[in-house]
């Protein structure tokens, strides 16, 4: 099958997939951290799992960059960028999460694993193959600086809101409310980084690609944000009233 046709499907499924993973999760909370039960089949360790979910994602593009190395041009700017969150995402984050006894669903595992592969092929072809930057004047265009000024704003979002919750030291099995940066307007402002971080990548690289992995992180975060928040408010009878789930001042 051609290279442009397996793109097209894979570009089309990620945009299509997530409506459906919107839709599921507006209903469903993902079982995992305070939503943990039963029912999904087997767990495995926490620190493993989420390690193992990012590393398609940083290899995948990585190996679409080394396979079109003579038409990468001056894309590999991109894939600095990219890396530099997955790095983060892969060994960083897990490191300094409290994971104790805690466990993942290892059917969550892999289709977190089918999807970073995915996201990291369509990323990589387009932007390393189908339409490869071969002018570096993109560099000094608006869309590109503004795109990196919003994919690190939501990077640093996120990384301070994952450096709050991780300095937490609530009892096994307890939580606290997180209080300081933006959890001072919202429940769940690792997911609002998350958000517009991606968003930022979109603009930067200016690709369907980058929209569709956007558009994905939304569908994804935005409803376990509002399912996080909801918990926080049924579990702390002292919530702080003016806190949103994940749009300060909105929702």
């Amino acid at each position: 099958m051609p290279l442009t046709e397996t793109y097209n499907i894979a570009l089309i499924f990620q945009f299509s997939v997530s409506i459906v993973v919107f839709t599921f999760l507006l209903f469903v909370s993902a079982p995992y951290g305070k939503f943990t039960r039963k029912g999904w089949g087997p767990r495995m360790n926490s620190l493993g799992a989420w390690m193992l979910m990012e590393i398609p994602a940083a290899f995948t593009i990585a190996v679409c960059a080394w396979i079109f190395r003579d038409t990468i041009g001056w894309s590999w700017i991109f894939l600095l960028i990219w890396e530099f969150h997955y790095i983060y995402r892969t060994f960083v984050f897990p490191a300094k999460m409290h994971h104790g006894r805690k466990t993942f669903p290892v059917t969550m595992v892999v289709s977190a694993l089918f999807f970073n592969t995915i996201n990291g092929y369509i990323n990589g072809v387009f932007l390393f193959k189908l339409r490869p930057l071969t002018d570096p004047s993109w560099f000094t265009d608006s869309r590109f600086i503004l795109g990196v000024l919003v994919f690190f704003t939501g990077f640093s979002i996120h990384v301070d809101s994952d450096r709050r919750i991780q300095a937490q030291k609530p009892a096994p099995g307890r939580y606290i409310i997180p209080q300081g940066g933006l959890f001072r307007w919202v429940s769940c402002p690792n997911y609002l980084g998350e958000i517009i971080q991606w968003f930022g990548w979109a603009l930067l690289t200016w690709s369907p690609a980058g929209l569709a992995f956007a558009v994905f992180t939304f569908a994804n975060v935005f409803p376990r944000g509002i399912s996080g928040h909801r918990w926080y408010k049924q579990n702390f009878p002292d919530y702080p009233e003016n806190r949103k789930a994940v749009i300060p001042g909105i929702i």
